[in-house]
Order: structure tokens, then sequence, then C-alpha cells
């Protein structure tokens, strides 16, 4: 989302989620709308992960997804990593 380079401010401060908001317009064009309209007990951040976890998500689903690292198994035999 963000060219593969870190975001330059923490999430939780005010310049990060300016940040955030920047690059989820692109994807989700209400998303100030739904930062607006969150319920009291959900924070700025929490709805911003989900919609960058959201964004994830389709591009998994459209297979274009990258990945952090090869996949590991777990104790059970599930693959797990990062994706992007």
């Amino acid at each position: 989302m963000n060219g593969s380079r870190p975001m330059r401010y923490g999430k939780k401060s005010r310049n990060g989620r300016l940040e955030r908001l920047a690059l989820l317009r692109r994807v989700f064009p209400s998303i100030d709308a739904h930062v607006a309209q969150r319920p009291a007990r959900v924070g700025a951040d929490d709805l911003l992960d989900a919609a960058a976890a959201a964004w994830t998500a389709i591009r998994r689903w459209k297979g274009i997804a990258g990945q952090v690292c090869d996949p590991e198994q777990d104790e059970r035999g599930l693959l797990a990593t990062i994706h992007y």
C-alpha cells in the first residue's frame, strides 16, 4: 500500500493516522466516514488496522499479495506467513 516502505509515523499519532488515511482512501474512498461513525469503544487506529487487513485480504483473494517470508508450519501442520 505504501510502496513497500515503512510508515513514517506511529499509528497512534495524529500524523500516523493522517498518513494511513491518505493511503486507505485510494482503496476505500469512504474510510473517513467510517472512522467518524465508528462506535465509541473502537479506536481509530484499530479501525484503520482492520481496513488495512481488508486491503490485504482483497489482494490475497486476487492472487496479488506479497508475503514477508516463506510460510512456516505450526504444530498442527498449518502454514502461516504474513501477507501484504
